[in-house]
């Protein structure tokens, strides 16, 4: 028998766990192609069939299902190993490590790290904020995250969740035009979104789409130029709902605009898994994330 790679292992709880290629795959952040060689590389390891394949999808053999169980427990032993690393790397991680995101993105990292610092204190953090993304294959960053899923084969990807938008104003604008609001009466209401170079994205081509709305009065080159515009009272615009939580005086005229939804995704090259510094970012976005899923904020 030649020898078995713990990854492959690992991909196949993966399938046990998704019940198909394309579910396990997607989990990954693998193609499925790449995943059935995977799979064909570990069944030609182990000489025997482990899965069987149907187009429903993908079901344990026998010797499958207890090379599984016995893979599930040294899963469970290798988390352990890494929470046992992990607790040793908090003093020993050291250097820089530099994440590329956008505006909304960028804002929500700056305003939660600040807990990154005790726990890494010899790791500090560049947050690069661009619309472009930069190459992390020409290691112009360490870590990206964006609102899409990478393409590149040599990035390891993980969905961190999915950020929202709403359409706010401030409580003063929100009283003055009350009625019109609730109606949805957007031919009265003043609205403050991007500049015509910018008008082509998502949400301002939404809030260009509603029903009778001018056109932004009050226009920026930057999110948070829509924000501060907002929060001082120059009529409504779209924001991330995160930022309700930070801003006490923002009003939901829309709490959640359904079609604007964007599942975020950080990768990073997979030459840098390894790295002590990297994982320990990683590991914080990734609980930051998982906050914010579990409370809005």
């Amino acid at each position: 028998m030649k020898h078995t790679n713990w990854d492959d292992l690992r991909l196949l709880l993966l399938i046990a766990q998704e019940g198909t290629l394309r579910g396990a795959a997607r989990k990954a952040g693998l193609s499925a192609p790449t995943l059935s060689r995977r799979l064909d590389e570990l069944e030609e390891a182990l000489g025997q069939k482990v899965v069987e394949r149907f187009q429903g999808g993908c079901i344990p053999t026998a010797f499958g299902a207890d090379i599984i169980a016995w893979a599930g427990q040294m899963g469970e032993i290798a988390l352990e190993i890494e929470r046992t690393r992990d607790h040793q790397d908090a003093h020993t991680a050291s250097g820089t490590v530099r994440i590329n995101t956008d505006e909304w993105l960028s804002y929500f990292l700056t305003t939660r790290f600040a807990r990154f610092h005790d726990a890494y204190p010899n790791v500090e953090v560049e947050i690069v904020t661009s619309h472009r993304p930069y190459s992390l294959a020409r290691r112009e960053a360490d870590i990206a995250i964006r609102p899409y899923r990478p393409e590149q084969l040599d990035l390891v990807a993980r969905q961190l969740g999915t950020l929202s938008f709403g359409l706010y104003c401030n409580r003063e604008v929100a009283t003055r035009h009350a009625a019109a609001i609730a109606k949805q009466e957007w031919a009265s209401l003043p609205f403050v979104g991007f500049d015509e170079p910018r008008a082509e994205f998502q949400s301002d081509r939404w809030l260009r789409a509603l029903p009778g709305a001018p056109a932004p009065w009050m226009r920026c080159s930057y999110g948070l130029g829509i924000l501060d515009g907002v929060a001082h009272g120059a009529g409504l615009g779209v924001l991330a709902t995160f930022l309700a939580s930070d801003q006490p005086d923002l009003v939901a005229a829309m709490p959640r605009i359904p079609e604007l939804d964007q599942d975020i995704w950080l990768s990073m090259h997979s030459g840098l898994r390894a790295s002590a510094r990297i994982r320990a970012v990683v590991d914080f976005v990734g609980q930051v994330f998982s906050a914010y899923r579990a409370t809005g904020h």
